[in-house]
């Protein structure tokens, strides 16, 4: 015992633990020596608590023997024990126990001999697949220091002296705070205060040597490098919830939320600075530090970019000053655990870089210090890294490979990082490195023992996976979350992430998330694990939730946003409130490291109480001591109660809580991508109990039991503290523009938000995946952002498209992202010039204040032509626009009604209701193809006096043979005719009106004179008009039997006439629909809201008061006689619209003359307390057509218009007697053509304007006309027969042939066709569609001659028709759009 005398602690000589795990039991037997009895009882309980519960299922058996042999001083040493050696000495069992749990539970028969090294190797190679294993060197140290002290049968020491020791993987040195003996022996500096240490024994002090490994010459290079990918990006759709405008009390909240976290962090970093600056974790009890990851400072370099997301920007420039002292080339590390220092070290630079916009260089050149370094790792015979490494080793030259079990969490989890860095230096050889580890991972996902997932151990070194534990908990947690965030920081310019992603889920799905039975019934998922029996051909599974394992839900929210699995957006809901579920139901309000439920025991998955008992009873199966006589349910209850465990959880193996943020990560994830106020909400009960449990005078401390109000404190705070969690507490009530979504990737350690607009040469952004050109605008923010040190997105937000090639592709407006206009000009030389060489875009050309960004031809080439083939009719449409919340499909669809048309029954179908009737129903199609539910409405004019007129006329001139044959028409023509009947008794009685009212100012006696009146006006026809409609209005069967006869037949003709002009209409409503109950309630409603008035016996509006609607003048809402207005229905059908669809938007399309009358709607709409449907409601108006008439006459019936312009293109087909023979059916052609003519000339021009209706000029095949654009269509399909290609051979074309400037600017015109749909619904305008589509056809008139396909080449002929062929799709998609049908001949 003479080598230790100066230890600081022992424990009980020759003794050992040995652990017997049978199916559902654990017997502990402990021989003990003379001193500690106490203390090691209490060591045991606590190792049992961890172990109790632990139920494998009947007929398996594991049998693991841990030896903790501990090395004793005289027993009058053991006074000298403190308080933090007792608790450093119970997590070093814990870890133990752990390991040896983890590993029963893989059914490994472990015989683990601690005797003098024997069957050391043997210890090793099991004990070396946990992350938190001691090194075999140290294992070595210890057993030789054994077997010095003579003691033949003794255990491993936990030696804590000068020589080096570790709990797991971390390198421990405590810092300040302890008074601990001997302290003069182990002083050291501590952090920033230069003050001796009067610690427990510090790690040994000698400084390693330089950590320069990486050779100049390596022993395996790499024979060829795997660039970064060069084909162009996919599109990655956007993720995050487009979120609205927020309340003053909401907003209030939010922010007062925000500053409770901020508050939380500063304490936490006060803390850091004052105790441990630049050491790697603080002690947040005591108030020194440890040393855990080297020494160079983790928790500094990890909250980098945590001080930035918060503004502290003071301790964010310290920090970063502090950072260049860090020196890698020191360290008292001997084995270096490579994902840790990744995640960490190069992650926690690279975030803080990504996240400053590259303003600090140094950043870079830190990140770029330790992947060098760590690139050394991978110089092996096969190029997979050695996770823990040897680098000491290595920089001698000494041979190393890849171990034969590795942690598949620890190779896998590098991607993220290693990418970005070859991202943002060039460097493919960061890339090569990671990229060879991913192909591995792919080339066996589907040969594992379950296929499509990756056990928790491989062999690196075979590249073979044969193990048979799985999870996505620890150990394996990473390698899965970074599949879906590498496709993104990759653009999607490879499918193999999302391939390998959506390989892992039906396995997932399958075998290891579960739900849970809880007692509020709630659907809950938990990520459990799962044993392979390939024996027994079983998939057996273990009901282990874990706090580590909470990422899941986020991972598999992102995975359903950018992959379009939507159906997953509701297993990631479960999954996120499943572990919301597990905080909320602790005594603490915090989840536990480790948990059991009980699975649900049928799909219906109601809470059973005595079914959950009899699951925690059985784990207690075979132990009968205390329990005797009782049932499996009253055994269950008793350890219900004494193990405190709330209803649901069936065992809490681990009840620590260390600070993680797993669960914070997901709730944040979820509530970006749904926008749903109740992840904020449960964030808010998530952090208020960690501050409440965890908060301590210096920071904030792990806590022992989270089902313990009152835990014990351990004094460890992980940099993942303020790294990660207290940053996702935070970016959850920040400005959802903070942190977001659709700009960052987060890594693991979420230190990195590594910008999801790296820079791969065009690194993946927000992109639509409607819109390739976003991709453009992505990569030029990216590259702009450190060049300006403007934020990308507002960069990205400000890239216009332009209106001619000659001024660019995109254009950036340099005083738009707020230079003032004095330093505009020289800001855009600089920036121009500045602006780095790109795979995708040329050098920006400097115009004044504007940049001009030119595509480069053959990328734009291969990325759109490929797209608009494989797209076809959804080329260029976006419709997640339309839903209502574009993070979660299932919530639905935005309504919009579209009221157009809208003619008067038995009245002239006139220009008015043509605009309206074309114009609406482009509106229709635009809003449909954006996703939008959309209603179109014909609100007819089907009510009123002039249906009492017209069954008068009915009477006396109809025919019922000529009302079936032409409904509209002998309606029009009856009406005529007994208008010519009445307006000779009104201009009777109206003179008879005049001599009544001079008589009675000359005093005369006016008697007889108005009973002639009055005899005139009771027998005249618009008196018995009046009578007629009288009856309608009370309800009168007759009448409105004929009333609603002359309504159908007219609906049906109308049918007939609007589907010559691919109109349609999901319901014909009209003023006959509006209920009088509800036009008397609003009139009642504006009286008694003050709204309305009385004025000279009629009730008005009287708008004028009010300085704000002046111009809106008096709107009047009733007659002196009492009897309604248009108004008044109006308003009782917008109303009632409402109520009935639930609309988010209603559109009326009516003419400029009614601008004043839908104001007065809209404005008193909102007066009456109807605001929320005011708000939604726009007026889309339109000009008149000026001289538009028939040949035959001025009537304006839409047939007799349609008709006559059939005829005139019929007349002009016929002049090329060759072509109209090649024309199947000429007539029918002919009606298309006219009907296209009719309305490209009402949209040739803005809404507003007038226009001269011109049949000569809109039958011309010459200039901007319909026959124009019908005759490209038609000429582009005559091309495609005559070049009798497949559709495969344009698939397989070689689009780079394509070098000639017609073919450039062709396809550049291609890729801005989804910016004008997008644009197209900010404009609502149909010219903004039809001059793109003119400004193409104009590109391929010019482009037939030079860009022949029929005599080409045939690989030529192929890129040629390609292009055409993505052409024709396109000017197809448009016409359809504007509600034309493309013709594939003409003449």
């Amino acid at each position: 015992m003479e080598g230790i005398e100066n230890a600081n602690m022992v424990l009980c000589s020759r003794a050992w633990w040995e652990l017997e795990v049978t199916s559902s039991h654990f017997l502990s037997r402990l021989p003990l020596g003379e001193c500690m009895d106490s203390l090691l009882t209490l060591l045991i309980q606590e190792a049992e608590s961890v172990l109790e519960g632990l139920g494998k299922p009947e007929g398996y058996r594991e049998l693991a023997y841990l030896c903790l042999g501990v090395n004793l001083l005289p027993s009058n040493s053991c006074c000298l024990l403190t308080e933090n050696v007792k608790i450093y000495i119970r997590e070093q069992l814990l870890e133990a126990v752990d390991i040896v749990t983890d590993l029963a539970q893989d059914q490994l028969r472990i015989q683990l001999f601690c005797r003098r090294g024997r069957e050391l190797g043997t210890w090793w190679k099991v004990f070396s697949r946990h992350p938190k294993s001691p090194s075999k060197e140290i294992v070595e140290t210890m057993l030789m220091e054994k077997s010095e002290a003579g003691s033949e049968n003794s255990g491993i020491g936990l030696l804590l002296s000068p020589t080096q020791q570790q709990v797991g993987s971390h390198q421990i040195a405590f810092g300040q705070g302890s008074s601990a003996p001997n302290a003069q022996a182990q002083a050291s500096t501590n952090g920033h205060n230069g003050k001796a240490s009067d610690t427990p024994p510090i790690l040994d002090t000698e400084t390693k040597p330089s950590l320069e490994v990486v050779q100049s010459s390596e022993r395996y290079p790499v024979q060829s490098l795997i660039r970064l990918p060069t084909g162009l990006p996919a599109n990655v759709p956007k993720i995050q919830h487009s979120f609205g405008t927020e309340t003053q009390e909401e907003k209030a909240e939010r922010e007062e939320r925000l500053a409770a976290v901020k508050d939380s962090f500063v304490h936490s970093w006060k803390g850091y600075k004052k105790y441990a600056w630049q050491q790697d974790e603080l002690a947040p009890i005591r108030g020194g530090y440890a040393t855990t990851f080297g020494g160079w400072g983790a928790t500094l370099v990890d909250s980098l970019d945590t001080l930035w997301m918060m503004g502290l920007k003071e301790d964010f420039e310290a920090a970063v000053e502090a950072i260049k002292e860090i020196e890698f080339s020191k360290t008292k590390l001997e084995v270096l655990n490579v994902f840790e220092t990744t995640i960490r070290y190069l992650g926690g630079f690279l975030g803080a870089y990504d996240l400053s916009g590259g303003k600090y260089p140094i950043l870079l050149d830190k990140a770029k210090e330790v992947g060098d370094f760590l690139y050394g790792a991978f110089d092996t015979p096969n190029r997979l890294p050695v996770t823990r490494w040897d680098w000491e080793a290595a920089k001698k030259g000494v041979e190393q490979e890849a171990h034969d079990s590795t942690l598949i969490a620890e190779i896998g989890s590098l991607t993220l990082e290693f990418t970005r860095l070859a991202q943002l230096t060039k460097d493919h050889k960061y890339f090569d490195a990671v990229q060879r580890i991913s192909d591995v991972l792919d080339q066996q996902q589907n040969k594992t023992t379950l296929p499509g997932l990756w056990p928790v151990i491989m062999d690196a070194k075979r590249e073979k996976f044969t193990d048979v534990g799985y999870t996505l908990g620890g150990m394996a947690d990473s390698t899965y979350e970074y599949l879906p965030k590498q496709h993104m920081l990759l653009g999607g310019s490879t499918q193999q992430y999302q391939k390998m992603y959506e390989a892992t889920l039906p396995p997932i799905m399958k075998h290891i998330f579960f739900r849970a039975m809880n007692p509020e019934n709630e659907e809950i998922l938990v990520s459990g694990s799962v044993r392979v029996n390939e024996n027994a051909g079983a998939v057996v599974p273990d009901f282990k939730g874990q706090h580590l394992g909470c990422f899941t839900g986020g991972m598999v929210a992102i995975g359903a946003k950018i992959f379009d699995r939507p159906a997953d957006v509701k297993t990631a809901r479960q999954l996120v409130d499943g572990c919301i579920w597990a905080y909320d139901h602790t005594q603490t309000g915090i989840m536990p490291e480790i948990f059991q439920m009980v699975p649900c025991k049928d799909k219906q998955c109601k809470w059973d109480e005595e079914w959950w008992l009899r699951s925690v009873g059985i784990r207690t199966a075979k132990i009968e001591e205390g329990f005797e006589g009782m049932t499996m349910v009253e055994k269950g209850r008793r350890v219900a109660e004494s193990q405190r465990l709330p209803q649901g959880f069936s065992s809490i193996p681990d009840r620590r809580y260390i600070l993680r943020p797993e669960a914070i990560e997901s709730v944040f994830v979820l509530y970006r991508i749904t926008g749903e106020k109740k992840y904020q909400d449960a964030a808010w009960r998530m952090f208020s109990a960690i501050e409440q449990h965890t908060r301590t005078g210096i920071a904030n401390a792990a806590i022992n039991d989270v089902t313990v109000t009152s835990s014990p404190k351990d004094d460890r705070m992980e940099s993942f503290w303020l790294a990660e969690t207290l940053k996702y507490f935070y970016a959850i009530f920040a400005d959802p523009s903070l942190l977001s979504l659709d700009d960052y990737v987060l890594t693991m350690d979420s230190n990195a938000p590594s910008t999801t607009k790296g820079d791969s040469g065009h690194g993946p952004g927000a992109f639509e995946a409607s819109n390739p050109v976003n991709i453009y605008r992505s990569h030029i923010s990216e590259l702009l952002a450190p060049i300006s040190q403007k934020p990308a997105r507002d960069i990205y937000d400000r890239l216009a498209w332009t209106q001619t090639f000659d001024k660019g592709d995109l254009g950036l407006a340099v005083p738009s992202l707020r230079v003032p206009p004095k330093e505009a000009n020289a800001k855009a030389a600089e920036w121009g010039a500045s602006f780095p060489l790109s795979d995708l875009v040329e050098k920006p050309v400097v115009a004044g204040t504007f940049l001009q960004f030119f595509f480069k031809p053959q990328p734009l080439m291969a990325l759109i032509v490929p797209s608009v083939l494989r797209k076809k009719t959804v080329y260029g449409t976006n419709p997640k626009l339309g839903l209502r919340d574009e993070s979660d499909p299932s919530k639905g669809k935005k309504r919009i009604i579209v009221e157009f048309s809208s003619p008067n029954i038995a009245k002239p179908f006139h220009a008015g209701h043509l605009r309206s009737t074309i114009i609406g129903g482009f509106l229709a199609n635009v809003y449909e193809a954006a996703g939008w539910d959309v209603l179109r409405m014909n609100y007819l004019g089907d009510w009123g006096r002039q249906f009492g007129l017209l069954a008068e006329a009915y009477g006396m001139y109809g025919s019922e043979e000529k009302l079936q044959k032409d409904p509209i028409g002998h309606l029009f023509d009856i009406y005529v005719a007994i208008n010519l009947v009445s307006k000779p008794e009104e201009d009777e009685i109206k003179e008879r009106k005049e001599e009544l009212k001079k008589a009675s100012e000359t005093g005369k006696d006016t008697t007889d004179l108005a009973k002639e009146i009055e005899l005139l006006e009771s027998k005249s026809v618009n008196e018995k008009a009046r009578r007629y409609f009288k009856r309608m209005e009370d309800g009168d069967e007759a009448a409105l039997a004929l009333w609603k006869r002359f309504r159908d037949l007219s609906i049906e003709r109308y049918k007939r006439t609007y589907s010559r002009l691919n109109i349609r209409y999901d319901e014909y409503s009209g003023e006959s629909q509006v209920e009088m109950e509800r036009m008397e309630r609003a009139a009642q409603q504006l009286a008694n809201s003050g709204v309305s008035e009385t004025s000279e016996g009629a009730v008005i509006v009287d708008l004028t008061k009010n300085p704000k609607t002046k111009k809106l003048g008096k709107a009047l809402v009733r007659k002196k006689d009492g009897s309604s207005l248009y108004l008044t229905r109006d308003i009782g059908e917008a109303v009632k619209r409402h109520d009935l669809y639930q609309f988010d938007k209603m559109i009326y399309v009516v003419a400029s003359q009614q601008d004043l009358h839908l104001a007065q709607l809209f404005k008193i709409l909102e007066l009456m307390g109807h605001q929320d449907v005011a708000e939604k409601c726009q007026h889309i108006n339109f000009g008149m057509v000026q001289g538009m008439s028939t040949r035959k006459g001025t009537v304006k019936f839409l047939d007799d218009i349609l008709r006559d312009v059939g005829e005139k293109m019929h007349e002009v087909m016929q002049k090329n007697d060759t072509k109209y023979q090649q024309v199947e059916n000429p007539e029918q052609t002919a009606d298309t053509l006219g009907i296209t003519a009719v309305m490209v000339q009402d949209m040739a021009g803005k809404r507003i304007n007038n226009y001269e209706f011109s049949l000569e000029r809109m039958t011309s095949f010459e200039g901007d006309t319909g026959p124009y654009l019908q005759y490209a269509h038609a000429r582009l399909c005559s091309i495609t027969r005559k070049a009798g290609l497949t559709a495969e051979d344009l698939e397989a074309a070689d689009l780079s042939l394509l070098q000639e400037s017609h073919a450039i600017n062709l396809v550049r015109a291609l890729s801005s066709w989804p910016d004008v749909v997008q644009n197209t619904l900010k404009t609502q305008e149909p010219v903004t569609v039809l001059s793109y589509l003119f400004k193409m056809t104009h590109m391929l008139s010019s482009s037939y001659d030079v860009l022949k396909v029929v005599g080409s080449e045939p690989e030529v002929k192929k890129a040629r028709m390609a292009l055409y062929e993505a052409a024709r799709q396109v000017l197809n998609n448009g016409m359809k759009l504007l509600g034309l049908s493309p013709v594939e001949r003409s003449v």
